[in-house]
């Protein structure tokens, strides 16, 4: 049987790829990440880990057993000082300087193979929960709707490959908020007081980078970020379909857009709405 890592940041997420992982027949071993993991793994082997010991990280995994791993869960990321890495980490660290188009997680995931674990998309535990195309909720968009997204659209694909812009919130043609190392609920509340109310639709696009690596890093939304966009002020949120994965049933999410007034449309990155 394939013993499967499960490195765990925040969120509910890592236990339910966990759970997902474990019924396709995989012995699910759980790492969370120290003070930042929240869920209960109950009923799972666990070994809490620290974010910058990436050489103890992989000497649990051979010490386990561990032939593959998922990186799950949202992380924030501490000043070095705070990281406090070991000498594995310090060697990634030299190596993210000298190659700076290089992602942290990308670097990482490297070092991971290179001592015989592979990384797994999230996707591949999480059938079936891929944003659909098409108006899935709230009022029918209306061409000036349209023409937002299709700005935010454009704002996230001229970002091409920086390691920012996910997420972005347009209003009366203008770009509020793009999101950074924040993340996209955070991104949210800041937009909340760029919002004009009396100004028409505020549009939140998401999508997918430029080349975005699903092993690595997999774009989600879920009940935070619809429930941050209502108390926000957004009115529409254009999320790509196929591209972005999400993190509750999609009921759940329509259900909160519905109750919110708020329009939920499945976008794609080749055409128009």
């Amino acid at each position: 049987m394939t013993r499967l890592a499960i490195i765990a940041g925040q969120g509910n997420l890592p236990l339910q790829v966990a759970k997902a992982a474990f019924h396709k027949g995989y012995d699910v071993f759980i790492f969370p990440i120290d003070g930042q993991a929240d869920a209960v793994f109950d009923g799972f082997a666990v070994q809490p880990v620290r974010l910058g010991a990436i050489g103890k990280i992989q000497g649990f995994f051979k010490e386990h057993g561990c032939s593959h791993v998922v990186m799950v869960g949202k992380v924030v990321w501490p000043s070095l000082a705070a990281l406090r890495p070991d000498m594995a980490g310090m060697r990634l660290l030299g190596k993210l300087i000298k190659r700076g188009d290089d992602s942290v997680l990308r670097v990482i995931s490297q070092f991971f193979a290179d001592h015989g674990v592979k990384t797994l998309p999230v996707s591949m535990f999480l059938k079936g929960r891929a944003m659909p195309f098409g108006h899935l909720a709230g009022p029918a968009l209306d061409e000036n709707g349209k023409a937002l997204i299709e700005i935010g659209m454009s704002v996230l694909g001229k970002l091409g490959d920086s390691d920012v812009g996910q997420s972005i919130v347009v209003q009366n043609g203008r770009v509020l908020a793009i999101e950074a190392a924040e993340g996209t609920s955070a991104m949210l509340v800041r937009s909340a007081d760029l919002i004009d109310a009396d100004a028409g639709p505020a549009v939140f696009v998401k999508m997918q980078k430029s080349g975005q690596d699903h092993r690595l890093d997999t774009p989600f939304v879920g009940t935070e970020t619809m429930q941050a966009a209502a108390r926000s002020g957004i009115t529409i949120l254009a999320i790509e379909a196929d591209a972005v994965m999400l993190a509750d049933d999609l009921q759940i999410l329509t259900d909160i857009c519905t109750h919110s007034g708020m329009t939920l449309v499945g976008i794609s990155a080749t055409a128009r709405t």
